[in-house]
Order: C-alpha cells, then sequence, then structure tokens
C-alpha cells in the first residue's frame, strides 16, 4: 500500500500481506486472497510462513482430524478448490455418547462426517495456495514490529515487510508471545489436551464402525475424551485444564472405553506416543487491531466447548481475506467487517461455559446418567445432545429452540428425583 497520508483501506497492487501459519486458517484466508485479487483485477503479494514440513508427515497434529458439515460446500464453494475425498479415511455417521453408566447413540442421516489425517490435508491446502500463487516460506516467524505504514516479519530465514498481518499460528506460544509485545493481543484461555494413536488388527478396525465415541468420564480433570476411528488406527484424545500422561492412562483403564479397545491391548508395553496439546475455550482479547488478525484457534474463535475448529479455521481465514480486501486493514474495518461475522460464536460463550460447568457436575454423578436415559425417549433432548457433541449449533439455540420448557421442567424433575434417591440410599447405608 505505501500510502504517504498512511490511510488503511484495502490494499492496492502494490501490496503484501504476511500470513504467519499454514494450517487450515492461513491457507483458506492464502487462498481467499488470491481468489478476490483475481477478481478485483489487484496482484497482491501474500507471503505465508509455516516451519512445518506437512509433506514430509514429521510432526503429529493434536486435531484429531474430523471435518463436519458443511465442510464440502465451504471448500468448494467458497475456497473454490475440489473436496480431497481421497484423503477420507473413514467416514463417520454418528456418535455414541456415555455417561457414568448410560450411553445413547446420536445420528443424523444427512450429516456425514470424514476422518483423515490433518496433516494430509493441511498439505492439500497449501499446495492448492501454492498453486494460486502464494509464496510460501518454510521458516519460523520470530519477531514482529508494527510502524504506522507496515510491518516488519522477523524470521529464522528471512525478513519481510508487510501492510497487514495475519495471525494462522495456532497456539504456539512462541507466535503469540511475539504479537503480545507488538500488539494488545492475548492469547485465548485454553484447555489442554493429549493425543495418541492405537494400531489394531485389520479385521478389528474393519468392524470398528463408523462412530465418535464421546466420553465424560468419572475421573477428576478430564473434562471430555473420545474415540475416533481411522482407516487403519482409533485416534484418542482427552482434554482438561491439567491433563497429563497419568491421566491418559486412567481413561484408558476406564472400563466404557477399555471394552472398545483390543482386548490384548497393554498400553504401557506397547510404547503409545502421547502427544500434548491446548484447546481455545473463548475468542482471545485483542484478536484484531490495525494491520492485523487473528484467524482460527489463535482468536479463540471456536464453538464453545466442542469446537469444529476446522471449519470455523478456514470460515475465519476467509472472512478475514475478505474483510481485507473489501473493507480494509484498520483496527476498525477488523471489527466492522470481521469481528461482526463471528457474533454467534462470542454471544455463544457465556451458554457454553454455563454447559462446561454442568458437564463437571453431571459427569461425577448420576445426574448425566438420568439424561441420557431420558434423551432415549424423547427425542427433542435427543436432538439437543447430538447439536451439543457434534457442534453442529450454538447452545444459546439449544437451550432457547430445542429444550423447551416443558422438557426442561421434565430433566429438572428426574435430576432431583435421582438425587432423592441417592440421599436415601446414603441414609440407609449411615443407619
Amino acid at each position: 500500500m505505501k500510502n504517504d497520508d498512511n490511510k488503511m483501506g484495502p490494499p492496492a497492487g502494490d501490496s503484501t500481506v504476511v500470513i504467519i501459519g499454514g494450517g487450515p486458517g492461513g491457507a483458506s484466508c492464502a487462498l481467499t486472497l488470491k481468489n478476490l485479487s483475481k477478481k478485483l483485477g489487484r496482484n497482491i503479494n501474500v507471503v505465508l510462513y509455516e516451519g512445518k514440513i506437512f509433506e514430509q508427515s514429521t510432526h503429529y497434529n493434536q486435531c484429531a482430524g474430523v471435518l463436519s458439515p458443511p465442510i464440502v460446500d465451504i471448500l468448494e464453494q467458497r475456497l473454490q478448490i475440489p473436496f480431497p475425498y481421497n484423503l477420507i479415511q473413514r467416514e463417520i455417521t454418528g456418535y455414541v455418547l456415555y455417561s457414568l453408566r448410560e450411553n445413547i447413540r446420536l445420528t443424523r442421516p444427512d450429516h456425514t462426517t470424514y476422518a483423515l489425517r490433518r496433516v494430509a490435508f493441511d498439505d492439500y491446502l497449501l499446495a492448492m495456495a501454492r498453486k494460486r500463487g502464494v509464496t510460501v516460506i518454510s521458516s519460523r516467524v520470530t519477531d514482529l514490529e508494527f510502524y504506522v505504514d507496515r510491518v516488519m516479519v522477523y524470521s529464522e530465514s528471512t525478513n519481510c515487510e508487510a501492510d497487514v498481518v495475519v495471525g494462522a499460528f495456532g497456539l504456539d506460544d512462541g507466535t503469540a508471545r511475539a504479537f503480545e509485545r507488538a500488539t494488545a493481543y492475548r492469547q485465548p484461555a485454553f484447555l489442554s489436551t493429549i493425543v495418541t494413536k492405537i494400531h489394531p488388527e485389520i479385521e478389528f478396525m474393519s468392524e470398528f464402525g463408523r462412530f465418535i465415541h464421546a466420553f465424560l468420564p468419572p475421573i477428576r480433570q478430564i473434562e471430555f475424551g473420545a474415540v475416533t476411528p481411522k482407516k487403519n488406527h482409533l485416534t484418542i484424545n482427552i482434554a482438561g485444564k491439567k491433563v497429563t500422561s497419568d491421566l491418559m492412562n486412567d481413561f484408558l483403564q476406564y472400563p466404557p472405553v477399555k471394552t472398545l479397545l483390543p482386548s490384548d491391548l497393554k498400553y504401557e508395553e506397547d510404547g503409545l506416543m502421547y502427544f500434548k496439546g491446548k484447546f481455545p475455550l473463548r475468542a482471545s482479547r485483542g484478536f484484531f487491531g490495525d494491520r492485523y488478525v487473528m484467524v482460527g484457534d489463535a482468536a479463540g474463535l471456536l464453538r464453545p466447548l466442542k469446537g469444529k475448529g476446522v471449519n470455523m479455521g478456514i470460515v475465519s481465514g476467509i472472512n478475514a481475506a475478505n474483510t481485507i480486501m473489501n473493507r480494509g486493514i484498520s483496527g476498525a474495518a477488523f471489527r466492522e467487517g470481521y469481528r461482526s461475522t463471528f457474533r454467534e460464536v462470542i454471544d455463544d460463550i457465556p451458554y457454553g461455559k454455563a454447559v462446561r460447568k454442568f458437564v463437571a457436575v453431571a459427569s461425577n454423578t448420576r445426574i448425566m446418567d438420568a439424561v441420557i436415559a431420558m434423551a432415549r425417549r424423547d427425542g427433542l433432548l435427543e436432538d439437543a445432545l447430538y447439536d451439543s457433541v457434534s457442534a453442529h449449533k450454538p447452545f444459546k439455540q439449544i437451550l432457547c429452540e430445542s429444550l423447551k420448557v416443558k422438557l426442561m421442567l421434565n430433566v429438572i424433575l428426574q435430576i432431583l428425583k435421582l438425587l432423592r434417591l441417592r440421599g436415601r440410599a446414603a441414609q440407609r447405608g449411615r443407619e
């Protein structure tokens, strides 16, 4: 842009946009910038920094690698690239939700979900970006300097002047600190996650089915866990404020989980590899400002508690690019054209926090048992559980639309009845 009056409107043809991070959020932003650059007749220079080399599969992504609807439409209509059906390792047709002593199978005929290797999907998106003319630099960004008319970006291999910088670095501490030193950005609150993989025999995997098994275990500090089938292995993950390898060991020994795994599995002897990561809980502070904007996990723009991380990362990248090209690169432009597109997600944060607190209590008692048992008899409650587990709808919408007053009263009555029964049993035990 390099204008003398330092205006921060939409970039002109001699402008440079630097994107830090080549995951779904960064790659989708780069693709959209190039698509709009061609459409609007502006030759925007897009430079993307990514320290990982996806094509060599030398690292493990902590994401479970599940793409949910409407991912096909997002890629083909909004990014204008083919959906990579060849990367699909298993079609997922639903979820099985487990409480302390109950479980329920949750399905929607029109909601097919795809399980794949995230590193392969990331490599595909980055390859598409390169094909559209994005300059990809295999290097980590080390620092940033913000000036009135530009941003200086330093990396391990080179430096670059940019008109605007897009943060798509997930929850990487090093890059986050670089932004925190130079801007009002602050990393979002998060849960810790641990992921591992188990490779059973081929026959076991062929009979496993097409369901993701989601758990609310009565294990202190584990808020939720899941077992996701892929082509030749099971991806197992847990999340909580302070999850550890010992807690993952406990989760693998939790009876409902253990019954899903091979009977001859000896995880200590088999030497399972554990990978630790983070999961945003809410939107970060200062996720946009003059000449910068965050997308995906870096912005914390996810469905509360469950996420839809890949979808939200891609959509946030698209929306950021649209704002840059059509409104400008100032904080005001991002507030009006970017933040406003995530009003539903941001407004849902208090509801997600409330649901998280309820689940923390309910999973360690038999309250969740009562809710699941009732859901097997009530279609509205079953739909509400599906929408919550799949992150298909905001919690506010689920509570306000799916859970009618009569149903909520029935749930409360069932819980109170259960608590009274437990109280009587405890009294008899004392006598």
